[in-house]
């Protein structure tokens, strides 16, 4: 059993009879659920904030698993975006940002720091 099958158990079926096996309560993470957790959505954040609270209360880690299936809400499968994708230069932009850094005496990372926050 992986991580994400139980994810999948705590999170969207809400089975209980997950960790049966001794050998399965090792790929038991609770701070790999609650990570996830608090990045699928803003309800679960503040879920997974509160259960971080009660992660060394228990021993065995059984209980832990059942508090989560009790805590945690039923939510619907949804594909999750880690990272966002970064636009690539053009090789007129790179010429352009060395121009200004070779003038303002700055490096190309400051420069297209500027530019970041000025297009915010």
């Amino acid at each position: 059993m992986t991580i994400f099958d139980l994810i999948a158990s705590i999170l969207f079926s809400k089975k209980k009879n997950c960790l049966n096996f001794l050998d399965e309560e090792s790929t038991f993470s609770p701070y790999l659920i609650n990570r996830w957790a608090s990045m699928y959505s803003p309800q679960l954040a503040k879920e997974a904030n509160i259960l971080n609270k009660y992660i060394g209360i228990f021993d065995n880690k059984l209980d832990l698993y059942n508090l989560f299936v009790a805590f945690y809400t039923k939510v619907t499968p949804k594909k999750i975006q880690y990272f966002k994708k970064t636009k690539k230069s053009t090789e007129e932009e790179d010429q352009t940002i060395a121009l200004y850094a070779r003038k303002y005496e700055l490096s190309k990372r400051e420069i297209n720091e500027y530019l970041a926050f000025l297009k915010n």
